[in-house]
């Protein structure tokens, strides 16, 4: 009797605790499927990654497949090293978050987060990002002059194929005779006489001064007038008669060449024919830059009062005109690394980021410049009317070059990796000077 009692007893202990498991297995469950029908943490759906980056900037792309149709109760925080530096709305499923404020050669760790009506929706991956060391302000310089003493002398243009292989392009006058141009082999100059016809009417060769050159894939491009000489090997292959007259030269092949000119003129070349494109303006067109299929110019009228535009040109025949908000400030030369970022110089220095205004970046000093050029954000280099030539290492601007000039003008430079040549005119003589770090 009293084992049967124990053989109940047991019975029921057991099914009491296998009860008591049952509801706490049940509770777990359903506190599970209950929190899976909430929004979740999901990585994939939020992703950044580095869209570019300078010394004190970031770009970061951020990628989203988060559902938007009420995207006003969407917001997005982005951190920085845990801290939260944006807090906005989210409005768009692909977009460039832009971060400043940073420190030369240091990295970051950057995450995202979405939330809905201030609840977690997701969050995303954790970005390490480095920004850029600065440059050095240090360089060798060397000088040279050409001419004076047959008339005044001056280079207009310059380009650097290697240290070795340096063009520049004016007008010299020697003693007894004339040239247009100027080789460096990495020893010596020689001047050179490039060709051109009258106004391109005439079947006679002349030599006329010339005004621009460009280098691509080994050809070199020079132009005098509305005329364009190709010249491969050193020697000139073919000239060509354009629309323009010609002020500079930009393209990424000899089957794909822009020239820009005065009263907005800008033709492009695909290796058959001359094509005028449309700019929307009569201002003078002072530059051209691009990089691959981006393409913008710096155009202004002499006077203050004129138009003043940079402007980029689309598919070949579509101009649109970015907003200049300097009534009296020219724009007269254009540089970028991307869209991300635009450089521009004339009457001063000038910079603005993507979906930001322009800003002023010396608004103390009112030398004109007349060329930017530049390897990357950290190495920037301007020169002015003055003969100097400025440097930006990524955090400051400095004098690189700022010698006893005072009837000098430096007219273009040209920058490939550590070798900067820049060209002008000291007094009388054509003059180029050749920096290296």
């Amino acid at each position: 009797m009293q084992a049967k009692k124990s053989f109940v007893f047991c019975l029921m202990s057991f099914v009491l605790k296998f009860s008591f498991f049952l509801f706490l297995f049940s509770f777990f469950l359903f506190s599970s499927c209950k929190r899976s029908t909430e929004p979740i943490s999901n990585p994939q759906s939020l992703q950044l990654t580095v869209a570019d980056v300078s010394c004190t900037e970031a770009w970061l792309k951020l990628k989203t497949q988060i559902a938007q149709n009420d995207s006003s109760d969407l917001k997005l925080q982005l951190y920085r090293n845990d801290s939260l530096i944006v807090n906005k709305p989210l409005t768009n499923a692909d977009s460039v978050l832009y971060v400043d404020g940073l420190q030369p050669a240091t990295t970051y760790s950057f995450s995202a987060k979405v939330l809905k009506n201030g609840k977690l929706q997701a969050t995303g991956n954790r970005l390490p990002v480095t920004t850029m060391d600065t440059t050095s302000h240090n360089f060798t310089w060397q000088s040279f002059e050409f001419g004076g003493q047959g008339g005044s002398s001056s280079f207009y243009d310059v380009v650097i194929i290697d240290e070795n292989d340096i063009w520049a392009v004016g007008e010299i006058y020697t003693e007894n005779d004339k040239y247009n141009a100027a080789h460096w082999d990495g020893e010596k100059w020689e001047l050179k006489k490039i060709l051109f016809h009258t106004f391109c009417t005439h079947g006679s060769m002349f030599q006329y001064p010339a005004r621009s050159v460009y280098v691509v894939n080994y050809t070199i491009f020079i132009s005098s007038g509305s005329e364009i000489t190709f010249i491969k090997n050193g020697i000139q292959v073919k000239n060509q008669c354009t629309p323009v007259s010609i002020n500079k030269i930009w393209g990424t092949s000899d089957n794909d060449l822009y020239v820009v000119g005065n009263n907005g003129l800008i033709a492009h070349y695909d290796g058959r024919q001359w094509t005028r494109i449309e700019s929307g303006t009569t201002a003078h067109i002072r530059d051209i830059y691009g990089r691959k299929n981006y393409i913008l110019f710096a155009a202004t009228h002499y006077s203050n009062t004129g138009e003043k535009i940079i402007g980029q040109i689309v598919s070949n025949s579509v101009v649109k005109h970015f907003n200049w908000p300097f009534s009296d400030r020219k724009p007269y030369s254009v540089w970028f690394k991307n869209k991300n970022v635009i450089y521009s110089c004339g009457d001063g220095i000038f910079r603005k980021v993507i979906n930001r205004k322009w800003q002023i970046l010396n608004d103390s000093n009112r030398y004109f410049m007349n060329k930017i050029s530049g390897n990357d954000y950290n190495d920037l280099f301007v020169v002015d009317a003055f003969g100097q030539i400025f440097h930006f290492n990524g955090i400051s601007w400095k004098f690189v070059f700022n010698k006893d000039f005072p009837s000098g003008h430096l007219y273009s430079v040209f920058v490939k990796k550590n070798i900067i040549a820049a060209v002008g005119h000291k007094g009388r003589a054509a003059y180029v000077v050749i920096l290296k770090r």
